[in-house]
């Protein structure tokens, strides 16, 4: 369990509860808890993992904690078979640790296997990214090269729902917790929606938006979010109704100038949601911003009968980027 104590060691040193790590990873308090008693999934484990910048050294060379376990099994001369005997656990199980599936309870296993005398938490420079208090991270401005796009797309935005004072985004409505509004309770309305939500409540934004959609008070709505495709909601839900977008790449936040800022580069992936664009406005977004798109898993779930089902490659690799 030396690794599951040093994550919890690692939130503590950053100051942060487990609602607040919870918000940083869309996730409730009981999922952090559960984790660190153990119980769990091995993508969410990763996501808090990369949330924390928590990586694991002398252990293996690896970008991820589950190809440094193979990269060590494979140093130790190892076969599938021979680790996972030693571990108690089956072969299958083993190879999805490696491929970054299954829980952490045999995950934690293979650790206590593999693990050297050298194997410890290596300790994070602390960057703008993550801070420790949550609503510093939230405000991450859109780059004005991509408003740019959005705006050759599709012309004008008429609404940013989750608007701040100082985000380069131009729309027509802006939505502002500063005045009073709150976007997750307020009406939507206009053509189209931009939404860069706070990404501690990505799931929450990602809801409304689908039902101001449905509901036809906003014909379509982009965001742009953290590529997290493990939740429940993604598979059951958003993947039916909307064009998905994996953008190439690490996009640099804005400040409040609206210039891009190499400290603001987010460490992990990011997808467009789109709801309500034909095929023609695919394919021009991705001439402007190259993605690898997702079918739709249920086009019959869609409102309207234009909507693109899927551009060219359907196949999604785990991470873009």
């Amino acid at each position: 369990m030396k690794l599951i104590q040093d994550l919890a060691a690692a939130r503590r040193e950053k100051g942060l509860s487990q609602t607040q790590l919870a918000g940083l990873v869309d996730a409730d308090r009981q999922a952090i808890a559960r984790l660190e008693s153990g119980v769990g999934s091995v993508g969410f484990l990763l996501r808090v993992m990369t949330a924390l910048h928590y990586h694991v050294s002398g252990l293996a060379r690896g970008a991820t904690l589950p190809e440094q376990m193979k990269n060590r099994r494979q140093v130790m001369g190892l076969s599938a078979e021979e680790l996972a005997l030693r571990a108690g656990i089956s072969t299958t199980t083993l190879i999805a640790l490696e491929n970054g599936r299954g829980t952490v309870a045999p995950l934690t296993k293979v650790m206590t296997v593999i693990q050297t005398s050298r194997t410890e938490r290596r300790k994070p420079n602390l960057t703008p990214f993550l801070p420790s208090i949550v609503g510093e991270r939230d405000s991450r401005f859109t780059p004005v090269e991509f408003v740019s796009i959005l705006e050759e797309v599709w012309g004008r935005i008429d609404l940013d729902p989750c608007a701040h004072t100082e985000s380069p985004v131009r729309a027509t409505r802006k939505i502002l917790l500063s005045d009073g509004g709150d976007g997750l309770r307020d009406e939507w309305s206009g053509r189209l929606a931009y939404v860069n939500p706070p990404f501690s409540r990505m799931t929450s934004w990602l809801r409304r938006a689908d039902e101001m959609w449905a509901a036809g008070t906003v014909n379509k709505v982009v965001a742009l979010v953290p590529a997290r495709t493990d939740s429940a909601y993604f598979h059951d839900h958003l993947a039916r109704v909307c064009d998905i977008g994996f953008l190439q790449g690490r996009m640099q936040f804005a400040r409040a100038s609206g210039r891009s800022d190499k400290a603001n580069r987010v460490p992990f992936a990011l997808m467009v949601c789109i709801w309500g664009a034909t095929r023609q406005e695919i394919e021009a977004f991705d001439r402007l911003s190259p993605c690898r798109w997702l079918a739709k898993t249920d086009s019959g779930l869609s409102r309207q009968p234009d909507i693109a089902s899927s551009y060219d490659d359907p196949t999604v690799p785990a991470l873009i980027g």
